[in-house]
């Protein structure tokens, strides 16, 4: 049986912010995986390109003036220098992402994903490395599977709300004309 028959819950291909970063056994003895609400994200990641030339342009113009009347306004975030912008894979038991740190199998992570920037939703998650690849047309990363540790219900609870809502989202898109 392939792993992927083994899954338990739907899983999503997408692009959001996350950081992630290896962690001691002393520091993760008890892994509590949590959500975060409130307030605002404000990170310093670019939105992915759009096709159409001029309306990328517009969109980064009116991003560059959000972003400065929010700095206005916000303290910036603590993590947003180690974040990145890179497509993942999640689902309610673990994910796969693409990273440039080198993790082994058995490694604990910890992992920050913004999952809507406003009002926000912040997962914290740990999981154990459970796979690691050399990352197609990417010599300098590697893409990992994770398995979650320390999950609950309502951090479980939101990942499969978003994974049913960008299903929908994907199902809506295919059906027009």
């Amino acid at each position: 049986m392939k792993n992927k028959d083994k899954r338990s819950h739907p899983r999503s291909n997408t692009l959001m912010p996350f950081q992630v970063h290896r962690i001691s056994n002393r520091e993760g003895e008890e892994f509590n995986c949590r959500l975060s609400e409130g307030g605002i994200v404000i990170e310093d990641w670019l939105p992915p390109p759009v096709e159409d030339e001029h309306l990328n342009i517009w969109l980064n113009m009116l991003n560059t003036k959000l972003d400065y009347l929010i700095s206005l306004s916000f303290p910036r975030s603590e993590w947003a220098d180690s974040i990145w912008m890179e497509p993942l894979n999640i689902s309610g038991g673990g994910m796969s992402l693409i990273t440039k740190e080198q993790f082994g199998i058995g490694d604990i992570i910890k992992i920050r994903v913004v999952l809507q920037a406003y009002p926000a939703k912040i997962l914290n998650l740990y999981g154990e490395v459970v796979r690691v690849e050399s990352t197609k047309n990417k010599p300098d990363c590697f893409t990992i599977g994770i398995k979650f540790v320390g999950m609950n219900e309502e951090v479980r609870n939101e990942i499969i709300k978003f994974d049913f809502k960008k299903h929908r989202e994907n199902l809506t898109r295919t059906k027009k004309p």
